[in-house]
């Protein structure tokens, strides 16, 4: 298993893993421009898991320079189970601490057992001290 980083031309393979992926909400942020200019302006950040010349695992990752953030964590149905999420979050974690930053968030929807007990077991704590609020510009609803 190869572990490498995300570079816009992945874009088919991992928009294809992300849509075959339970609990992954795609919306309008996540088509080809706007993926093209969060990679442009994050990066090194984001990695693929790859199976010969397969992207079989894909993270997301960003920064606002004082906290990152990891979205779209999803590994192909055929490959759980390895340690390919795990090793895809160290890597984007260790290049947010390569860069000086030492704290990062998800979001993960409440009603996602499968993603709520891989965060935790990966050392990740829920908070209930914050609510998430959003505000959209567009007229789309996009988060």
């Amino acid at each position: 298993m190869n572990i490498r980083e995300l570079m816009p031309a992945d874009y088919d393979e991992v928009i294809a893993l992300w849509r075959a992926s339970e609990g992954i909400v795609l919306r309008e942020v996540d088509e080809r421009p706007a993926i093209e200019r969060y990679l442009a302006h994050n990066p090194g950040l984001s990695y693929v898991a790859c199976d010969g010349d397969r992207i079989v695992g894909a993270v997301l990752c960003g920064t606002d320079i004082r906290r990152g953030y990891l979205q779209h964590l999803a590994v192909a149905a055929t490959h759980r189970r390895r340690g390919i999420g795990r090793r895809l979050v160290i890597c984007a974690l260790a290049s947010l601490v390569a860069r000086g930053i030492m704290k990062c968030h998800l979001m993960v929807r409440p009603d996602n057992a499968d993603a709520r007990a891989f965060w935790k077991a990966a050392g990740w704590e829920e908070r209930g001290d914050v609510l998430l609020m959003s505000y959209n510009s567009g007229d789309r609803g996009d988060a």
